[in-house]
């Protein structure tokens, strides 16, 4: 791009930066071919989108017409979906066990693999978010096969670390972004077991202390003894903080009959 003159001040005129240029789409030529730009004209550019006309300075009345002839018109849109049916759709997959109830929900309408609902308070939540925070494997990587957008967290639960890592490296705010129920990225982890990912995410925790206790049910949930001693070993774990079903982590490992994991958060202080 040719560098322009700054323009005099005195007659209205100005000489945009180099960003703004670019914003219109426009270079150095079409300015000389076009002569001075007024301000007021490619003011309402940079702050309304408005066509090239107006930074030529001609009247938004006579360009109108031409722009708006240019938009795509809004295409014809059916139903919105049945919020009720959204929300079925959302609780049944949560669990593997209801694999079949989601196939035939998703065959009356493919397009729920994409709805979410709202719990209250911006809470949102996919079936995908669902079966992510719950463990549900199976249908994760069903509701995936059906297209449904995974994320950081369906990655995380799922062990895959790669995944993970390729999203926490393109925007470290990945590592501490709360999914639905405000369950964090380690907690997904703690679900998938893969102390790798853990490691990924530990340098981004340090204002964060809570996300390993609340990891800490998850790990004992799934039997991870490995990711349960790095919780311990890594963060601040209160080992008798209940888990959403009010109970705590030694009750479910005993109750599982995970034995060493049991032992584990009994050196730690646990109790049932």
């Amino acid at each position: 791009m040719e560098r322009v003159e700054p323009l005099s001040e005195a007659n209205g005129t100005f000489a945009p930066r180099k960003a703004e240029l670019y914003n219109c789409g426009m270079d150095a030529k079409v300015l000389r071919e076009h002569g001075n730009i007024n301000r007021r004209g490619f003011v309402s550019v940079g702050l309304s989108g408005l066509s090239f006309a107006s930074v030529l300075g001609q009247p938004a009345y006579a360009q109108s017409d031409r722009s708006s002839a240019a938009i795509r018109p809004e295409p014809r849109r059916g139903p919105r979906q049945d919020p009720d049916l959204v929300k079925s759709f959302v609780v049944a997959a949560h669990n593997d066990s209801n694999l079949d109830r989601i196939k035939e929900l998703l065959a009356r309408d493919p397009k729920l693999v994409l709805a979410s609902h709202d719990w209250g308070d911006g809470d949102w939540e996919t079936g995908l978010g669902g079966a992510s925070h719950i463990g549900s494997r199976k249908m994760a990587q069903y509701l995936l096969s059906q297209g449904a957008r995974i994320d950081s967290f369906c990655a995380a639960m799922l062990a895959q670390r790669d995944v993970v890592a390729a999203l926490i490296a393109a925007n470290p705010s990945v590592a501490t972004a709360k999914g639905p129920h405000g369950y964090t990225l380690l907690y997904h982890a703690a679900i998938g077991g893969d102390v790798a990912i853990a490691e990924l995410i530990k340098p981004h925790l340090a204002p964060h202390p809570a996300a390993y206790t609340q990891a800490l049910s998850a790990a004992v949930r799934d039997g991870h003894l490995e990711m349960t001693r790095w919780l311990f070993e890594n963060g601040q774990v209160d080992p008798n903080l209940p888990d959403a079903l009010g109970k705590r982590p030694l009750a479910t490992a005993t109750a599982k009959g995970f034995r060493e994991v049991a032992e584990e958060l009994r050196k730690h202080g646990g109790e049932e």
